[in-house]
């Protein structure tokens, strides 16, 4: 039986090896929640329907030198129907707090340690007061109809909303071990359908309730997060699909080549979240009497059971 008020009895650590992250996205079919965008002669966006939210917003940006597409970023996000928008500057050298002074009504927190996106999001979230709290990188420019959805689904009573990107993912063989982990994990938690979408991945969303049950220390851990949203009961949902694979931004080789430190420091996280689920459910939901065959376990790391 699920117990969802648990506390992890695990303390986290602060992560200071950077996400992989890229600066380009690729525009993919539309959530329902918004229409194609139209585009006018020059191929530059028309004029949109104004975005619309019946609860306040809030959107968070971490970024490390990022002075290339800070502004790009808070431009786009100032379409949007936000309250807030808190960026928060871990380790950065350049001149990405300078840039981000340009926009005006940006909350800046600059922290003079590389703390790593993760944090910086569970920093931008605690000092959040919006009901719907958006989750972006500082080196990804989104447009603003791209992000639109995720705060659309949280508005719309959803607690967790996140980037649709298994229908972009290759097949099981030929799929690296961070996807399969995602994928795993969501079929520990009876969530197949999710396939490998993952709180890892930018963008994403929570509601004010989702953030309160998870608590911001938790961010630090997405996989970890993403567990204890899904245990608590929290409505967890693949809001919209935002192609950020097309090109990842290299980071001094942390993120390139197998097993490199970032692909093992992403293995670890869901490895701890999968320890915690474990720990909360017993053989991951299974009755504890219940010794899984070799044919079952194939089964459910392709998929085909649950």
């Amino acid at each position: 039986m699920i117990r969802g008020n648990r506390k992890s009895g695990s303390r986290l650590q602060r992560r200071s090896i950077r996400r992989v992250r890229t600066k380009g996205i690729r525009r993919v079919r539309p959530a329902s929640a918004q229409a194609p965008l139209k585009r006018s002669r020059n191929g530059q966006p028309a004029a949109a329907t104004p975005f619309v939210l019946n609860r306040t917003a809030a959107a968070v940006v971490a970024a490390c030198n990022e002075e290339a597409t800070i502004v790009d970023v808070l431009n786009e996000l100032k379409r949007l129907p936000l309250q807030e928008i808190i960026v928060v500057l871990n380790g950065c050298s350049d001149g990405t707090y300078r840039r981000a002074l340009e926009i005006p009504g940006i909350r800046i927190v600059s922290i003079p340690e590389k703390l790593g996106y993760d944090v910086g999001r569970g920093v931008g979230a605690r000092l959040s007061t919006a009901d719907c709290i958006l989750f972006v990188d500082g080196d990804m420019v989104i447009p603003a109809e791209e992000l639109y959805p995720f705060l659309s689904a949280i508005d719309h009573g959803y607690d967790v909303a996140l980037n649709h990107l298994t229908p972009l993912l290759p097949p099981f063989k030929r799929q690296d071990s961070v996807t399969r982990c995602k994928g795993y994990l969501n079929r520990l938690l009876k969530r197949p359908d999710l396939g490998s979408d993952s709180m890892t991945a930018v963008p994403h969303a929570l509601s004010r309730r989702g953030l309160k049950e998870i608590g911001t220390e938790a961010l630090a851990v997405p996989p970890l997060a993403q567990a204890i949203a899904m245990l608590k009961g929290m409505k967890v949902a693949s809001a919209h699909t935002v192609d950020v694979l097309i090109r990842n931004r290299r980071r001094n080789s942390l993120n390139e080549g197998k097993g490199n430190p970032v692909e093992a420091l992403i293995v670890g996280d869901h490895a701890e979240a999968i320890a915690y689920v474990l720990s909360m459910t017993g053989r991951g939901g299974l009755p504890a009497t219940h010794s899984m065959t070799r044919i079952e376990l194939a089964r459910r790391r392709n998929g085909l059971f649950r």
